[in-house]
């Protein structure tokens, strides 16, 4: 699902009214799902960094009724890397755990729920490999503080069970360097669709 789709897709049944039923207010939510990982194009002058995959995993603790805690973590993601005219040159991988602040903006205990959010995120690489033009050099990419937003809707399919669209960014700059030589910064800064599972805990 494209990013802008997803975007849209949020604001539109967020305009609606949600329908209400009964329920115990959760203390905790949980999810897990797959978000497609796509770097902003044309990330270094040099070097592009490709599309990843995610299997990621988050908490939400709320703190009240509307306002929650999130901590999002992920198995590790794989990203090509490219050297303009000179194809696939390198391999790595990176974890992005994020902490942020949530604010769910329609009924608690509808049916269908919404949230916003924004916090920071770590990224760290590592398992960096190269190969075709670059086989046999070293190549290192250094972590990454950066802020991280998000929106997304929850969709109940039984009591506490649920199904989760959301749509994520994430900025991510990391010094690179090859052999020991500075090659600036690739300007990562990844969008994120995703579709994950969920369960309300009291």
């Amino acid at each position: 699902m494209k990013l802008g789709i997803a975007f849209a897709l949020i604001a539109a049944v967020a305009a609606a009214p949600a329908q209400a039923q009964e329920q115990d207010q959760p203390r905790w939510i949980l999810r897990a799902g797959v978000h497609p990982v796509q770097p902003k194009p044309h990330n270094h002058e040099q070097l592009q960094v490709g599309d990843g995959v995610a299997i990621t995993f988050a908490a939400t603790y709320m703190v009240s009724e509307r306002w929650g805690i999130e901590t999002l973590a992920s198995l590790p993601v794989e990203h090509e890397i490219a050297l303009r005219g000179s194809g696939t040159v390198a391999n790595v991988r990176q974890v992005l755990p994020t902490l942020s602040l949530q604010y769910h903006f329609l009924d608690p205990n509808g049916r269908i729920r919404g949230y916003v959010g924004a916090g920071v995120n770590r990224t760290t690489f590592f398992d960096e490999r190269t190969s075709g033009a670059l086989q046999g050099s070293e190549l290192q990419l250094a972590d990454s503080w950066g802020a991280a937003l998000q929106a997304g809707l929850d969709f109940d399919i039984g009591r506490r069970w649920f199904v989760n669209i959301d749509a994520r960014w994430f900025d991510i700059d990391s010094a690179a360097r090859l052999n020991d030589a500075s090659l600036g910064t690739l300007e990562v800064d990844p969008y994120a669709a995703g579709l994950t599972i969920g369960r309300r805990l009291p």
